[in-house]
């Protein structure tokens, strides 16, 4: 039977996930993520703007928020290497941080509720305990559902916080190396590396397309 304090911290996480959404929506801090007011403001910055960059980046990543914007003003602001590397250590932390924020307030409740009235889904979530690196891998190489929801939404499950970062810390490198080249590279559209970020991005949609494919075709 499901625990009364296992209820109160499912109710106290809902509460919280709907108020980022509100936040977001309420104040339309979408708008604020733009390109150009990112580049704006934290230019202005001197030496502090690459934390503020990845404080940004993380507070994103907690309110529902696009990154693709911030990936690429990274790159405009930063260049591709060292904006890779600050997009990359804002998403992490704060994949990191929505995952705890999950795994306190609902994981027991999730793990009752499965055991009690989801044996089968409690078995995958065994096996992903068992296969998180690889899991986690593939999750963030092939991004088939949305990033920030994924981080709230294993924080239910059993997986390992070890293989969740890891996971998450390499997945994340080639997607966000496309988009900070995009944006490193828009000031001179006529640059070969500039038609290659963009060669590079078409490739990157289409993953998710070719494995579902590929999936269907070997399910026959």
């Amino acid at each position: 039977m499901v625990k009364k304090k296992h209820v109160v911290k499912i109710v106290v996480l809902i509460a919280v996930v709907v108020f980022l959404i509100s936040l977001g929506k309420m104040y339309d801090l979408k708008s604020l993520l733009s390109e150009e007011v990112v580049k704006m403001h934290v230019m202005r910055l001197g030496p502090f703007a690459a934390l503020a960059f990845t404080v940004l980046y993380i507070a994103a990543t907690l309110l529902f928020l696009p990154g693709t914007p911030l990936s690429i003003a990274g790159g405009f602001i930063f260049g591709s290497w060292m904006g890779t590397l600050y997009v990359v250590v804002g998403a992490v932390l704060g994949a990191s941080l929505a995952f705890f924020l999950a795994r306190f307030f609902g994981q027991g409740f999730f793990h009752t509720l499965l055991k009690e009235k989801f044996k089968k889904l409690d078995e995958y979530d065994s096996k992903l305990c068992e296969n998180g690196f690889v899991t986690m891998l593939f999750l963030r190489l092939v991004p088939l559902f949305p990033f920030n929801g994924l981080n709230f939404a294993l924080g239910l499950t059993r997986v390992k916080f070890k293989d969740f970062f890891l996971g998450t810390l390499l997945g994340i490198i080639p997607g966000s190396f496309v988009f900070v080249s995009i944006g490193a590279n828009t000031g001179d559209v006529r640059s070969p590396r500039f038609y290659l970020a963009i060669g590079a991005f078409l490739l990157l949609v289409l993953v998710p397309t070719v494995y579902k494919k590929y999936k269907q075709k070997h399910e026959k």
